[in-house]
């Protein structure tokens, strides 16, 4: 007697789990906020326990810091003087920067000479200069904003200068091949290559058009957030000094985020890895 076929039990059907999503920027930037929250709270727990207050201050020194800078009228007049600094430095620099870029990129034989006197002043150290820019330009806002703008200058023109050198030749070619002018080959072939580079430049320099602003306050000024940074530190005010520094640490996370929101509204054009089909290389 033949014993039946054992039947098949249907397969069940696997359970699907909820996924982590690690790239919604919800996720991001709620691990960003208990990050902080987590370094904040060791900080305060170990004030006066695991170092001195002296020394590190503790954030709720460091708050109350804060709140008397931000109810005193002088706080503003100090930050307005800074960001006026900055803006000018930014603009002058960055303006210049991409200018002459794009002139020694174009005019090759120019280039080829005044490439070395660049890199020759781009090795300069600023602050070397500092004592001698009080004596060019005062001790007013022109001394700060020439500062600023030498470090945003060498950053614009060489990240242009490559942009633009860096632009393929049979693109160049081709585009002749098709009738286009000269002003046509550089409106429509490299300053879209070199628009990447140009911005990246750009935003680059940002943080350091701020470091030379408040180097200059630091060194000589009676204006400005560098200025009221070493009021803080030579009255050994470590929460007041702390206070300065992360309320230049907030501005730049804001002035940075805006500078990428203008780059990804302006490279807009340009197709995602995805859609190129290339791959992100790994760090």
């Amino acid at each position: 007697m033949s014993t039946p076929p054992p039947t098949e039990e249907p397969a069940l059907a696997p359970v699907t789990r909820p996924r982590f999503d690690t790239e919604s920027p919800w996720v991001i930037n709620a691990s960003r906020l208990i990050l902080v929250v987590v370094l904040f709270a060791l900080w305060e727990i170990g004030g006066g326990w695991l170092f001195d207050t002296f020394y590190f201050s503790k954030p709720s020194l460091i708050a109350k810091a804060f709140a008397n800078d931000i109810v005193d009228p002088a706080f503003y007049t100090d930050l307005a003087t800074t960001g006026l600094e900055l803006v000018l430095g930014y603009v002058i620099g960055g303006v210049s920067g991409i200018a002459l870029g794009i002139l020694l990129a174009r005019w090759r034989f120019v280039g080829k000479i005044c490439d070395p006197f660049l890199l020759a002043l781009n090795s300069v150290p600023r602050i070397a200069v500092a004592p001698m820019l009080i004596v060019w330009f005062g001790i007013g806002i022109a001394s700060k904003v020439f500062l600023a703008g030498t470090l945003v200058f060498f950053i614009t023109f060489f990240n242009t200068l490559s942009g633009i050198r860096g632009v393929d030749k049979a693109l160049c070619d081709v585009a002749r091949v098709q009738g286009a002018s000269e002003w046509q080959i550089f409106t429509k072939v490299m300053m879209p290559h070199a628009s990447a580079w140009i911005l990246t430049g750009l935003k680059m320099s940002l943080p350091f058009a701020l470091v030379g602003v408040i180097i200059g306050e630091f060194l000589v000024s009676s204006q400005g957030l560098g200025y009221r940074l070493n009021f803080y530190s030579t009255q050994y005010n470590t929460a007041g000094a702390i206070s300065m520094i992360l309320i230049m640490m907030f501005l730049m996370m804001v002035l940075t985020a805006i500078a990428d929101r203008i780059d990804a509204r302006l490279l807009r054009w340009r197709p995602s890895d995805r859609e190129a089909g290339g791959v992100v290389p790994k760090a």
